[in-house]
């Protein structure tokens, strides 16, 4: 008799457990990763370059870091032509000076210089190292008078 009235009871819960009612929510989890365009460098606001004692200065690095496939366009420009210009009012020297971008040297930027890099895979980085090159003063053919000496150079990377 006890057997008989454990298993109803047994029977009865279990019939109250399925007769519950239930609700459910369901949802979509999404991470979103946006294009990303990173440029760093370890070149300093100001670069100064021996231009008695030497011909050339490695600067520094430009590393390019973008997650999406594309075409990358790099603009080199100098804000001088590609010469260093005496900082002192009235001095009408001018310094020239080549360019050194990644792999391609002797860059003359009396114009914007274009560099092109298509990416097939995106998480692409390319290091740029940057380096310039010059006569000694001494060498040169019309001797500058002692100033201080500078041109603004700007890189702009866009990938489309």
């Amino acid at each position: 008799m006890k057997k008989v009235v454990l298993l109803m009871f047994c029977l009865l819960s279990t019939g109250l457990v399925f007769s519950q009612t239930s609700k459910e929510v369901t949802f979509e989890l999404q991470g979103i990763i946006p294009p990303v365009l990173i440029l760093s460098t370890d070149l300093s606001d100001i670069e100064t370059v021996d231009l008695v004692n030497a011909e050339s200065a490695y600067l520094g690095k430009v590393v390019v870091y973008t997650n999406t496939k594309g075409l990358w366009t790099i603009v080199v420009k100098s804000k001088n032509a590609g010469r260093l210009v005496g900082h002192t009012a009235g001095n009408e020297d001018v310094y020239p000076y080549f360019f050194h971008f990644g792999t391609v040297d002797q860059i003359n930027l009396s114009k914007d210089f274009f560099l092109t890099y298509n990416t097939l895979v995106p998480k692409t980085t390319v290091e740029y190292p940057i380096r310039v090159s010059y006569k000694r003063l001494e060498d040169l053919r019309d001797p500058v008078v002692s100033d201080v000496y500078s041109d603004i150079v700007t890189i702009l990377v866009t990938v489309s």
